[in-house]
């Protein structure tokens, strides 16, 4: 049987590998949201530089090794399956998920202890708790998943394939570096330079160059197309995630044909990727904001787009049936669309995605609202036969909890921020309004009390506490006010316990962030919302 026959087939419940995995991307993007977004450490300014900079490489690092993780997976379904049955048979300590929670913790302590704009001052206090979040954090999710012994087992019996791979994952940005040089032509700079000002001038931009630098502008934002803006990190990207496609499915795929043929049409993909992403760049600098162009947009959606772009030409070689032996197995989403697990983390990962993305080509994300509501939409229409079967008539009490919990948002909202002046228009108010009452409360219950709350709650005092407090926490974490928003999140998970009932908490969660949004709509304070 070869490795296409046995694709992985829909488990008949959810595994621990499966919601831990979910878990950490999720919090990789919030972790991404709040440390590049909302408060963006400016390497120049710490004391110490160099491990600054080595800190800032997490982001991709971590990229990396999740997409490796993912892809090891779903082409070694045998080796998947085996890893899912022990942590089923061998369950680790629900102890580790308290540890994974307080590494999170850790990482995000920084933020309050010292402020957003404070933390580049404080670097060496912010690395230590964020080193020790980190290790922390992993460690919880190893051994919660299974026990160390019943783990050395499988990896034994896979020959340590997934370690080896995590690591090279963990390696993808060094590996880039050291292939950089294969990729440095001077033509290959030369024709950058001249594609970018083709594009420009195409789309009716004045575009002012400075052949001999490779220098190029618009509106007197210029930038230089060096060696290793030419696309090489795109190109280096691509190929180490394609020989890693290769290595895994050396058995069955026809390499004289993915080489010489895929290869070279998705390294050209890839040039034309960033000739168009540099455009994008030097649009934003010059017509948005130059400071965002350089330190938001070129600092890390490089590495989120060419991942992507990666991920989409392994899809197109997984499924392309030239280049196998065997025929291609049947991969249908029915059942992934009443997968109730999936329902509760997918749409929250893709809302923190969303968030990731606008904030790379708006300096302003809250103007870019109305395509993060579009895509935080598309995850709740796809799992709709999942979120179907969850949905039970709610309590009164739950509508009441939510008027509650609204008006105090409101009176405890900051005196000092003035009504804003510039009135967005009514295509944004509409689909911030969509957004606030509909999307978020569905897509944040669903994963904070219908999927956080519900695996750390335990049929005892000191666990329900436990449930309730952690993920009132980390719900209270994701809004500029911690504290209300913890007890917010309290009272969502009492009153989710209350029935055990999701579809309690979403609708006080919709009614409370009503009652705040037409307090915003009344009084033009649209920081309320």
């Amino acid at each position: 049987m070869t490795a296409r026959d046995q694709a992985p087939q829909p488990a008949a419940r959810p595994t621990r590998l499966m919601a831990m995995a979910a878990l950490v991307v999720a919090e990789l993007l919030l972790v991404i949201l709040t440390y590049q977004v909302m408060a963006s450490i400016e390497c120049r300014q710490t004391e110490i530089e160099a491990a600054c900079r080595a800190l800032r490489s997490m982001t991709a690092r971590g990229l990396a090794v999740m997409t490796v993780m993912a892809l090891y997976f779903w082409l070694r379904p045998a080796a998947y399956r085996a890893l899912a049955d022990r942590t089923l048979a061998q369950p680790g300590h629900r102890v580790w998920m308290l540890l994974h929670l307080a590494g999170l913790a850790l990482i995000f302590l920084p933020l309050p202890l010292f402020g957003a704009a404070e933390i580049s001052r404080a670097f060496t206090p912010t690395l230590v708790l964020l080193t020790a979040g980190g290790l922390l954090t992993a460690l919880g999710a190893v051994f919660w998943v299974t026990p160390l012994a019943a783990c050395r087992d499988w990896m034994r019996n896979d020959s340590y394939l997934l370690p080896l791979a995590l690591f090279v994952g963990f390696l993808v940005p060094d590996l880039a570096d050291l292939m950089r040089p294969l990729w440095e032509w001077s033509t290959l700079s030369s024709l950058t330079f001249f594609l970018v000002f083709l594009v420009l001038t195409l789309l009716g931009f004045d575009v002012g160059v400075h052949p001999p630098t490779y220098e190029i502008g618009v509106d007197g934002f210029w930038v230089q197309i060096a060696s290793q803006c030419s696309g090489v990190e795109g190109i280096a990207l691509i190929s180490i995630f394609m020989g890693f496609y290769a290595t895994l499915m050396r058995p069955d795929l026809r390499q004289k044909r993915f080489w010489l043929i895929l290869f070279p049409l998705a390294v050209l993909a890839s040039w034309l990727f960033n000739i168009l992403r540099i455009a994008i760049l030097i649009v934003i600098g010059a017509r948005v904001s130059p400071e965002h162009a350089l330190n938001g947009f070129h600092s890390y959606a490089g590495w989120l787009m060419f991942t992507a772009l990666a991920l989409l030409i392994v899809l197109v070689a997984h499924r392309a049936q030239w280049l196998h032996r065997t025929p291609l197995a049947q991969h249908p989403t029915a059942a992934i669309r009443h997968d109730a697990l999936a329902a509760k983390i997918v749409p929250f990962i893709v809302m923190m995605l969303s968030g990731v993305f606008v904030s790379a080509f708006w300096p302003d994300p809250e103007a870019g609202y109305p395509v993060r509501a579009a895509l935080m939409a598309l995850p709740l229409i796809f799992f709709f036969p999942a979120l179907h079967t969850l949905w039970r008539k709610p309590s009164l009490e739950a509508v009441a909890v939510g008027l509650i919990i609204g008006v105090l948002w409101i009176v405890t909202a900051p005196s000092e921020d003035p009504p804003t002046t510039n009135t967005p228009s009514l295509f944004w108010i509409a689909t911030r309004m969509i957004g606030t009452i509909l999307l978020v409360p569905v897509i944040e219950e669903l994963f904070f009390r219908g999927y956080l709350l519900r695996r750390l709650h335990q049929n005892t005092m000191l666990w329900t506490f436990v449930a309730v407090g952690v993920s009132s926490l980390l719900f209270g974490l994701m809004h500029d006010r911690v504290f209300t928003g913890t007890l917010a999140g309290v009272a969502f998970g009492l009153l989710y316990l209350r029935r055990s009932e999701t579809s309690d908490a979403v609708v006080a969660h919709i009614v409370a962030n009503a009652t705040i949004a037409l307090a915003a709509l009344l009084t033009a304070k649209w920081a309320l919302i």
